[in-house]
Formats: C-alpha cells, sequence, structure tokens
C-alpha cells in the first residue's frame, strides 16, 4: 500500500469522518485493542538508533548500550527489556512506525492526547484511562475483555492505558520497568488471542502523545519532544520498521526528531481496518510530512 492508496482508505472509512461507537463500525470479529503509553514515550531508547553517532553524545547517561540493544536491521534495535517482543517481531506480526506525530506538535498533554485520540472510534467495551498492570494482575476491564474473546462474546474493542512515561529524571531504570511490563503484556495478549482464534482478526496499536527530546536533560531524563515511536501488531499485519530513524544532526527548533508520519493519517488508516475497508493492515511506509 502507498502513501496515497493508505489515504484514500482513511478518507473513505467512515471513522474519518467523526468518531462512532464500536457495536456500529467494527464487522464481526475484528478486535481494535489500543494501549496509550501515557505522558510521552522515549522513541529514540524504545528504537535504538544503532549507526547514528549524535545518539550517545545527547544522551551521555541514558543511552541505551548498542551491544545490548536487540538487533532488528543494521539501523535499528529494540530496547533490552522488550525481549519478549522478539517472537513476535520474527513471525512478521509487528510493526514499529517512526515519527508519528502531528503539524501541530503539541507539548501539553491535554492538548497531545486530544490530537492524538482524533479519528479514532469510541471505546465502549472497556473502561478507558486505566493502568495497566503486569498480566498476572490486570485490571478487571482487561481480564473480563479476555474473557469475553474466550468465551466467544463478541467484542470489538479495547482500550487501556500504561501510565509513567513522562521520564523527566531518573529515565533509565524508569523506562526500562515501564517497557518490560508492556512487553510482557503484549506477548500474553498474543498468546491468549491465538489460543482464541482471535489473533488473526485483531489489531494491537500502542500510542503516545508526543515523543522527547533528543538530548537528555540534567535529571538523567528527557523532555517532551514532538515525534515518537509507535508499535502495530497483529496476526494479519505487514509487519517491519516503517520511515527512517530520525536525523539527530536535524532536529526541529525544539531540538525533537520532527515528526514523519500524521497521527490523523495514522488513525484513519487503523479505523479504516478496523471498519472492514481492507483485510490485511500495511502501515504507510512514506513520508507525510516534507
Amino acid at each position: 500500500m502507498d502513501r496515497r492508496h493508505f489515504l484514500q482508505c482513511a478518507a473513505a472509512a467512515p471513522l474519518a469522518r467523526g468518531r462512532i461507537g464500536a457495536a456500529e463500525a467494527a464487522p464481526i470479529g475484528r478486535l481494535l485493542i489500543i494501549i496509550d503509553l501515557v505522558g510521552g514515550n522515549d522513541g529514540l531508547n524504545t528504537v535504538i538508533p544503532l549507526s547514528d553517532p549524535h545518539y550517545t553524545a545527547l544522551r551521555p547517561t541514558i543511552a541505551i548500550d548498542r551491544q545490548s540493544g536487540l538487533p532488528l536491521d543494521d539501523r535499528n534495535a529494540l530496547h533490552p527489556a522488550l525481549r519478549p517482543l522478539m517472537p513476535m517481531w520474527s513471525a512478521g506480526e509487528l510493526a514499529i512506525l517512526h515519527g508519528v506525530g502531528s503539524a501541530e506538535a503539541s507539548l501539553s498533554h491535554h492538548r497531545a492526547s486530544e490530537l492524538m485520540q482524533a479519528a479514532l472510534p469510541d471505546f465502549p467495551s472497556a473502561d478507558s484511562g486505566e493502568t495497566l498492570q503486569p498480566f498476572s494482575s490486570a485490571p478487571s476491564s482487561l481480564a473480563q475483555g479476555l474473557e469475553q474473546i474466550a468465551s466467544g462474546t463478541p467484542l470489538h474493542s479495547l482500550h487501556l492505558a500504561l501510565h509513567g512515561f513522562d521520564t523527566h529524571e531518573r529515565q533509565p531504570e524508569v523506562h526500562a520497568r515501564l517497557l518490560a511490563r508492556l512487553a510482557a503484556t503484549l506477548t500474553a495478549l498474543r498468546a491468549s488471542l491465538q489460543a482464541s482464534g482471535r489473533w488473526p482478526d485483531t489489531l494491537l496499536m500502542t500510542r503516545s502523545e508526543f515523543g522527547r527530546r533528543a538530548a537528555e536533560n540534567l535529571s538523567a531524563g528527557t523532555d517532551h519532544g514532538s515525534a515518537g515511536v509507535h508499535f502495530i501488531a497483529g496476526g494479519r499485519l505487514t509487519g517491519g520498521v516503517f520511515g527512517a530513524q530520525p536525523d539527530l544532526d536535524r532536529l526541529d527548533h525544539r531540538g525533537s526528531p520532527a515528526p514523519q508520519v500524521d497521527i490523523g493519517a495514522l488513525n484513519g488508516g487503523v479505523g479504516a481496518w478496523w471498519s472492514g475497508a481492507h483485510a490485511r493492515f500495511i502501515p504507510d511506509a512514506a513520508p507525510v510530512f516534507a
């Protein structure tokens, strides 16, 4: 799917014209799971730029050791805490999108969250904004949702949130702990959905309202930035790395990686898949922003 086709699908989908309820949108069998990484996830330490010499210069104390990263190709490696995702990656069921953001690029948590939600549906089947715990102690909405999946009860969407990604200080230990929790939960969700037969018709997307700045701050953390990394997973997904690792020698005026893919266009594409516009979800590989 090229960029034009991707955006045409987004424009044609009912979700692109406004938010609608899950029950009236999703065809039988389609399941959309959204996990918000609340606070602004740091994309550069989530997916490490292996070949950019500016990475360690900008982050002398918080950069992830390239030798400990989990290589995806010659330019990208996952944070070591995300090791449980490697089987999903090897199966071609995980897509990584660089530079997801908005032309407005608000650094306000509230406004950026509004932009992130635009063009996606309501989520009546689970309470939004809950703290997502490790799978063994999941909140009742997630547990109930998985019970419905296992029993065959129609379930169209789940909307969950993992808090704590506003890592202004002590980022290395905090971020590693959060990513480990995320990886364990994604892996357990995949296993449960595979067992129930729902995985081929599921699309799971992580979101974060914005990314972090390229340079570390004086508190071993990072401040609000413009664009970040989103994960998409599913049984009928074209996996891979989409978009280029940000050029750390060409940052925006805030010292942040600039957006490459508009969050609204991405949401529209996800909504189009969820509404039945196409059978397989193929992330957009072409930049939206010049």
